[in-house]
């Protein structure tokens, strides 16, 4: 009775797709060690996995609570106040609180258990801690004499003496680098000397060196892409803007600002000011920007100025270097972290200020398993932890918007650039008036204006940016006989040509083939390329300006860790003079020698089938043409369509965002569409066509029951569906989808959890696979 006692209990979130938690004892030993936010290893189901304790609870009076294995962290990975955050994102989201949790933490603490029943072998709990590395330190006492590698020195003391003829080959240079630096990891010694190990090895024998393991934080400062000068001095704006903040920041409760300045209005600046002000109320900070490459330049700036108590968190680090910023920040030696979507989760116990740069961007939406909108759930942690939130854009969201006209936000203007520079003259080309001219003989992809505009920037050496949000160099490769392209077995999409390395490929799955010689349609022999991506267009721009340098940033050419820094880094530097890229050109970056951008196709966006198609196209044309006149010279943005008045074309032309707001607005209140309503996307896939077909079908006629049961169920919620996605096949798997609108968020959430435990006996044996997408970006 007395050893029951001293057993605490404990909740646990198991890293399982198992709903709810669990509670657990801790006995003997372990107790002193228990605490929030540590891992431990439990047995569950019969097999032994990992948990994550999220509170200490009272004693439980039931039997056949099981006792926790082994606690795996000697401190916490997380705050206790983080918890009722995972409880609202499994609650809203629909997914597992120690999946919510595991995805929460970086991959370095997400290790495989050993397989079996019995305890994992001895030193696993040791391989889920930290780096650690060997040193090789100068033993205090003896001291290592120069005369053993100096040879105009008699050597003394005759014990420590090298025999004639026994010096190791880098022996002096290693010798003296010992007494200079006394201590230095193995690794670099072996760096260092090709012979490392050996002459380690000796000078342990010897008794003069020692070597032991520990702890390492890996250096993942990398090379800083900008300079960061000292704050310049803020404009009458940036000041106003800043005394808001401040006040705020002050009063230690939540509040939401949209922040809408347009593009080179001087945002950044605010952000510093900010972040500082919170640091030295003793608050901390979270800065979010939706591309990982402007961390880059953002976490320079912040470090120069704020010294080493910056952090950065993103997927792009290697395991090992998440994890380090991770137990930094845990452990409280930052105040900042600076990141992309996944800083939301830093584990920050007195957190006060989160940023969220270009708020509007869907990168902040993660596609996969845990399927979370960053930005939504900023807010609800800032609410949650007393903290001042800041939403920055120059063309925000129009969720985020209404929020700031509505009331819910406070809302902050930036409505001219810094110095008062004018905003650049963007001109719109109708591309059906070239027709077939020879004049377009390369498919359309450069107009003439645009051509003659490019040649003249070059020639006043200046830069420029192409912007084609599709990459490779054919869109399509076509039979001219029967019209069938050649498409992906595993996607219902075509492929798309590349001519470096010559093959086709499918930008969802991978699938990569030899061009064939023969249509896969009609057997026949009449295969070409048509249409273009970012490739073709560099292609063509070499041919044209043969003297221009020219570089490509896409995903296809930045492949590896780095290369975005040294395209961005030789742009910087002028060593490039026309970069062509995706997306990833339009986010953020700042190049004040570039006075002309041109859009090569603006429809591409607009024909999405997305009711968002709109805003969308209208942010990337008004965030690409924000790269162009932040120098002393005046900008140009060029932008073709074949579709010049629509709405958002329209808009962005005259840098126009209320009529463009007041426009899409208008449209998505008669449709039902947000912010006017919550909706929730149910995606089927399946191996078999008719079988998901039929399992959809069949879920949307127990929705219909559902509803049906309740007395608002038919005018609160409006369903679509279910019907074949647009894109019906992807990585093998065939696509059904429903959407799910209701004007009453938390009804949606219940309906949603009805229909979550209700679809387990229909799923069941029927290879169908249902994934709930709350607050959907992709529709495809």
């Amino acid at each position: 009775m007395a050893e029951a006692l001293e057993k605490i209990h404990v909740q646990v979130a198991v890293a399982l797709p198992v709903s709810g938690t669990f509670t657990y004892t801790v006995a003997g030993g372990l107790t002193e060690n228990a605490g929030v936010g540590k891992r431990v290893l439990i047995s569950f189901s019969g097999r032994k996995v990992i948990g994550y304790i999220l509170r200490i609870i009272a004693p439980e009076n039931r039997k056949g609570l099981k006792d926790i294995l082994n606690i795996i962290d000697p401190y916490p990975l997380f705050p206790p106040n983080m918890v009722a955050f995972f409880e609202w994102l499994s609650n809203y989201y629909l997914y597992p609180i120690g999946l919510v949790i595991k995805a929460a933490l970086p991959t370095g603490l997400n290790v495989n258990i050993p397989s079996g029943k019995e305890m994992p072998p001895r030193g696993w709990l040791d391989r889920v801690g930290l780096l650690k590395r060997a040193f090789i330190t100068v033993k205090k006492g003896p001291t290592i004499d120069r005369s053993l590698f100096d040879p105009k020195r008699v050597p003394r003391p005759p014990s420590l003496s090298l025999r004639r003829g026994g010096r190791a080959r880098n022996e002096p240079e290693f010798l003296e680098m010992m007494i200079k630096r006394r201590e230095i990891s193995l690794r670099e010694v072996k760096s260092a000397f090709d012979n490392g190990a050996y002459l380690v090895d000796k000078w342990l024998k010897k008794g003069l060196l020692e070597k032991s393991l520990r702890p390492v934080v890996r250096d993942i400062a990398g090379e800083t892409l900008f300079i960061s000068p000292e704050p310049p001095p803020l404009n009458s704006k940036q000041r106003d803007l800043l005394e808001k903040i401040t006040g705020k920041l002050k009063e230690h409760s939540f509040l939401a600002y949209l922040l809408h300045g347009v593009t080179g209005s001087g945002k950044t600046e605010v952000y510093y000011h900010a972040v500082r002000v919170a640091k030295e109320l003793g608050r901390q900070s979270i800065i979010m920007v939706p591309e990982i490459a402007l961390t880059v330049s953002l976490a320079s700036l912040f470090k120069a100025r704020l010294g080493p108590r910056v952090a950065i968190l993103h997927s792009a680090l290697s395991m090992g270097e998440r994890y380090d910023q991770w137990i930094r920040i845990a452990k409280g030696e930052a105040d900042v972290v600076i990141g992309a979507r996944s800083a939301l989760f830093a584990p920050f116990s007195r957190l006060g200020l989160i940023i969220i740069d270009e708020e509007h961007d869907p990168s902040y939406k993660q596609e996969e398993k845990f399927r979370y909108q960053a930005r939504d759930a900023a807010i609800v942690r800032a609410k949650l932890s007393n903290a001042l939130v800041v939403l920055g854009s120059g063309t925000p969201s129009i969720q985020s918007y209404h929020n700031a006209v509505s009331g819910k936000y406070g809302l902050l203007t930036m409505p001219e650039r810094i110095l008062k520079r004018e905003p650049p003259e963007i001109t719109v080309i109708d591309m059906r008036s070239f027709g077939e001219s020879p004049a377009t003989r390369d498919d359309g992809m450069i107009s003439p204006p645009l051509r003659k505009e490019i040649g003249e920037n070059l020639a006043r050496g200046k830069q420029t940016i192409l912007f084609l949000n599709r990459r490779g160099f054919s869109a399509l490769y076509l039979c001219k006989l029967c019209g069938e392209a050649v498409r992906c077995p595993n996607c219902a999409v075509s492929l798309t040509y590349h001519k470096y390395g010559n093959s086709l490929l499918c930008h969802y799955c991978g699938f990569r083939i030899q061009p064939p010689n023969r249509c896969p349609s009609c057997n026949r022999e009449n295969l070409k390329p048509y249409g273009f991506g970012t490739e073709r267009v560099a292609e063509t721009l070499v041919e044209v300006f043969p003297d221009a340098r020219v570089e490509r940033m896409d995903s296809d050419t930045m492949r590896h860790k780095g290369e975005v820094q040294q395209v961005l880094k030789r742009f910087l530097e002028h060593e490039t003079d026309i970069l062509v890229g995706t997306q990833m050109v339009t986010k953020g970056h700042d190049f004040p020698r570039v006075t002309l951008v041109g859009v090569i196709s603006a429809d591409l966006s607009l024909n999405y089938p997305d009711f968002r198609a709109g805003e969308i196209t209208f942010q990337l044309l008004s965030q690409v043409a924000g790269r162009t006149g932040r120098g002393r010279l005046p900008g140009r943005v060029i932008i073709q369509t074949f579709n010049p008045s629509h709405y958002a074309i329209v808009a962005a032309r005259d840098h126009d965002y209320r009529s463009f707001f007041s426009h899409e607005t208008r449209l998505r209140r008669q449709l039902n569409y947000p912010p006017f309503s919550s909706i929730a996307n149910l995606r089927f896939l399946g191996n078999s066509r008719t079988k998901t077909e039929k399992i959809a079908q069949q879920m949307g006629e127990k929705i219909g029951n559902i509803l049906r049961k309740k007395p608002k169920g038919k005018r609160d919620v409006e369903v679509l569906g279910p019907v074949e996605a647009p894109v019906a096949k992807l990585k093998g798997k065939y696509r059904q989808q429903m959407l799910i609108k209701s004007r009453r968020p938390g009804y949606l959430n219940q309906l949603l959890k009805e229909i979550d435990r209700g679809s387990a006996q229909i799923l069941s044996s029927s290879g169908v696979k249902l994934i709930i997408d709350v607050d959907p970006y992709q529709m495809m």
